[in-house]
Parts: C-alpha cells; structure tokens; sequence
C-alpha cells in the first residue's frame, strides 16, 4: 500500500509578485515604485520575495523594524531600505552600519537624528512621516508646526522623502482621503525637499492626484486586491493546498469536531485536511469556510482545531473522486484569499501574515 503524503503546501509565485511590482510603475506612471517587505513579506519569506522584487527593478523598501532592515541588507547590499519605526536611542550605529533609512516619526526622534548628523560630520538620509489624520505614528499637528516654522531643526538631515498614510484608502469614497490628501499638499507646500509620497496599494487606486513623486504598495504585491471594485488587476501569488488525510462516513446523527458543534441530519462523507489555526487557518472559519477539490467547493464542517480541519464532500460531483491524497485547495482560484479572509470575519492582511511555518513552501518563477 502506497503512502500519503500529510504536509500542507504553500505555493508562491515569484513571477506573478514581480508582475505586480511592474502593474504598480503602470498605474502609477513617473513614479518611483517601492515595496513593503515588513512582517517577512507579509508572511511569505523576505528571503525569497525581497530578492525577487529587486530583480524585478526595484531598488527601494520598507520595513517595519531595524531588524528586519539588517536581515534585508544581508540579502540586498545595493538597495534603500526604510525603517518605518524611525530610529530610537542607542540604535544610531545599527543605522549607519547596516546603511538604513529611518522614517522620522516625531519630533524628538528628528532632533535625535539631526544631532547625530551634525556630530558625525555628515549629512544623515532620512523620511519624514507627517501625520495626516491617522493618529497611530508620524509628526503631529503640533510637532509637524513646529518644523515647518523652522526648517533649520532639520539640520544635518538629508530629506529623502516627505510621507504620509491614508486611513481609508480602500474606501475610495470616503471625505477622509480628500481631507488628509489636503492636509499633505499644506505641509508640501512648505517644505518641498525629499519626493513626496502618500499612498499604498489601495491609495495607488484612488489616482494620479494621490500619487505624488513615490507610492509604496504592499498588500497588492502579494496579489491581493484591497479596492471594492478590484481597480488594480493584480495577479494571485499564492495557493494554499493540502492532502487529504482520512475520509469517513458520518451517519444521521452523528456530529464532527470539538464541541460537537455540527450535527449531520442524513448520512454525509468526510474528508479530513492536515492544517489547522496552528498553521494560521483561522479557527474563525468553523461552519463557514470552504475549500476546492478540482474547482468544487466543499464547505467547511465542525471546528477547525489546531492542525486539522474537516470538510463535507458528500454533494460533490461524482467524477470528482476524493481519497487519502486527494488535493484540496484552500486558498486558490476557485477559493480566494479574500472569501477565506471574509469567512474567517478579517482582512486578507492577516490571512497572510498569520500563515505558518509547517507548511512546505514551494517558491516558482
């Protein structure tokens, strides 16, 4: 008797990432295009998406802490790379070693980094995060007043980029995109030095008037489309699949999973997947969720538990055979990341941050 494989496996195409990265100069003509690789690339491995995007011609990235700027300078020695939580007391020389770009996200931390520059002898690069109305990180009104007063606390600071965060992006029709646009523009007006960027994957789709001189997709790269009306055409990049593990017969009666949460009402069939909320599958999607075998969708049933899941096969079509080994597609063309995410009450964010180290990672190009 043959045996069965029981990993699940989580393919990403490279090709398809690249691809985005270049939809993203089309959308955004005369722009300079950088890439969000924060948070391991969003989960799908900077050691394996950084590269490739910087293959693909990009040459500017964001990152969340210093250290994931050290790991990607490891990766990419030619390359900028941002720091969006700017620089904090006692980093200065991680900074200067490993040659990256704080994102200054208050006034205590420009003066710190001025200071720096000015005893170091040279000019320091630098982004400057205004805050625009999100109220989580950047310059506030107060602070962001103070240096447009006086520029010279700037001093021994060469400005990059000038930058800002919209709130409500994805929601193209919401005021709040034209008031914190024309906040930005104000505080452009004042202090024209550096590109000027505020937009990310949704913000690209709002159009050219919120481009500026740079935009910095993330999610888009990573073939998820965040705009109600898909306005980007970006291309998948990822597909979730796993063997099935066991099939069973349920009787009338009979429940399934923890809690014995779902009672069958007449005799269903069983298949049995190897992932679960250990592997970033969200136990959220117990009863709701779906998978595909060969296109087909079957529903999710019972509890998603730690490293299985469940699903009903009995209304398939009966020339889709399911067996132990039999491939099931958890998220793909036939179920996307976005109904996966819909299902499980969150955002395709975290869907994709949240998946696990358990699975076999096959990168193509």
């Amino acid at each position: 008797m043959r045996s069965h494989p029981t990993t699940a496996e989580l393919q990403i195409d490279l090709s398809a990432l690249q691809n985005n990265w270049r939809r993203f100069g089309t959308l955004a003509p005369g722009c300079t295009v950088a890439s969000m690789v924060k948070a391991d690339a969003y989960g799908l491995g900077a050691d394996q998406v950084a590269p490739a995007l910087a293959g693909a011609g990009c040459r500017e990235f964001f990152v969340a802490e210093p250290g994931e700027g050290v790991a990607l300078r490891s990766l990419l020695p030619d390359v900028d790379i941002h720091v969006l939580s700017g620089v904090s007391a006692g980093t200065e020389a991680t900074f200067d070693s490993h040659r990256l770009i704080p994102v200054l996200i208050s006034l205590e931390q420009v003066e710190r980094w001025s200071l720096h520059a000015r005893r170091s002898g040279r000019p320091r690069a630098a982004t400057l995060h205004f805050d625009t109305g999100m109220n989580r990180t950047g310059l506030d009104a107060r602070e962001s007043a103070t240096i447009l007063a006086d520029p010279s606390i700037l001093e021994g600071i060469e400005l990059v980029t000038v930058m800002s965060h919209l709130a409500c992006a994805d929601e193209p029709d919401h005021d709040f995109n034209i008031r914190q646009r024309e906040r930005f523009v104000r505080i452009r007006e004042r202090l024209p030095a550096g590109r000027a960027s505020l937009v990310n994957s949704p913000g690209v789709g709002l159009g050219a008037s919120y481009h500026f001189d740079h935009v910095r997709p993330g999610i888009g790269l990573y073939g998820v489309d965040p705009t109600p009306d898909s306005r980007l055409r970006v291309s998948p990049v990822i597909t979730l699949t796993a063997p099935v593990m066991q099939v069973r017969t349920a009787a009338t009666g009979d429940t399934v999973g923890y809690g014995a949460s779902r009672r069958f009402t007449s005799e269903r069939q069983l298949a049995t997947l190897p992932l679960g909320y250990a592997d970033g599958y969200h136990r959220a999607a117990s009863d709701v969720g779906y998978v595909a075998f060969s296109g087909h969708r079957a529903p999710i049933v019972g509890r998603v538990s730690m490293d299985l899941l469940t699903v009903d096969i009995t209304d398939l079509p009966a020339d889709v055979r399911v067996e132990p080994g039999t491939t099931a597609e958890l998220i793909g063309t036939t179920v996307t990341i976005n109904e996966v995410a819909a299902a499980a009450a969150t955002i395709p964010y975290e869907v994709l941050t949240n998946l696990g180290q358990r699975y076999a990672r096959i990168y193509t190009h």
